[in-house]
């Protein structure tokens, strides 16, 4: 088994400075982006490795935006979004581009020191495929769907070599047609760990059970005693999608 390079204590030990900062956002409702079930792993990994820049794929409201200033101020931040026009927060140490990741010449790039978020609703294994031939080797998927579910392909879908899963235009494919990604992701990936939910629910946010077998999760960081001590992480319970940080060979 391997072993966690973000440790569960020090998650826990960081949860009271997280609650802090999250009720301070400048952006109170983010629906349709990310909240606290993953507002909470992405600020903590970005606090600990302080990468030298950050490409941003998937922007919104910008409150991720805002988060990550928050985590590492000295990171060069790379935001990117076909749509701008629904941005809130908007920084001016950030660079905005609406160019896709997959069309931009990063050679000016430090590729030892940088971090890629992705949160853009596309075919991740595409992403993390180019990132790799580039040199880019440490990347956040924010969105990283079980089998079943979620609108687009995964990491977690891969790795769960299940008979079928949902593809990025959410059409059952049977497995065989993805073995290629399989191989490159087992392959090419030298560390790969799922962050657990803050509190987790009996049911998804697609209304079945949430049962081990169908859904492999992490177990929560926080028991339901505490829903009263951090209200709004209970009431954001079921945004949690299995985010995951992963490493490139």
């Amino acid at each position: 088994m391997m072993i966690p390079k973000f440790k569960r204590e020090e998650l826990l030990k960081h949860i009271d400075e997280f609650y802090e900062l999250y009720m301070n956002r400048p952006i109170k409702e983010n629906g349709g982006g990310m909240k606290s079930a993953h507002m909470f792993p992405s600020w903590f990994i970005i606090k600990t490795m302080m990468p030298e820049f950050i490409i941003e794929s998937g922007v919104w409201k910008g409150l991720g935006t805002w988060i990550f200033e928050k985590a590492s101020p000295n990171s060069k931040i790379i935001s990117i979004d076909p749509n701008p026009q629904y941005k809130e927060y908007v920084s001016e140490n950030v660079v905005y581009q609406t160019t896709d990741f997959l069309k931009t010449n990063w050679d000016f790039l430090n590729k030892n020191n940088v971090l890629l978020f992705l949160d853009d609703h596309q075919n991740s294994i595409e992403r993390i495929r180019y990132a790799n031939s580039i040199g880019i080797k440490k990347i956040i998927v924010e969105d990283n769907y079980p089998y079943c579910q979620g609108d687009c392909y995964s990491p977690k879908k891969v790795m769960s070599k299940r008979k079928y899963v949902i593809d990025s235009k959410g059409i059952r494919n049977w497995f065989e047609n993805n073995e290629d990604d399989y191989e490159f992701l087992t392959g090419n990936i030298n560390y790969y760990q799922e962050f657990p939910p803050l509190f987790k629910d009996q049911i998804t946010r697609w209304g079945d059970e949430w049962d081990c077998e169908k859904y492999p999760t992490e177990k929560q960081l926080l028991g339901e005693e505490l829903k009263d001590k951090y209200q709004i992480f209970f009431n954001e319970r079921k945004d949690y999608t299995w985010i995951c940080y992963l490493e490139l060979n």
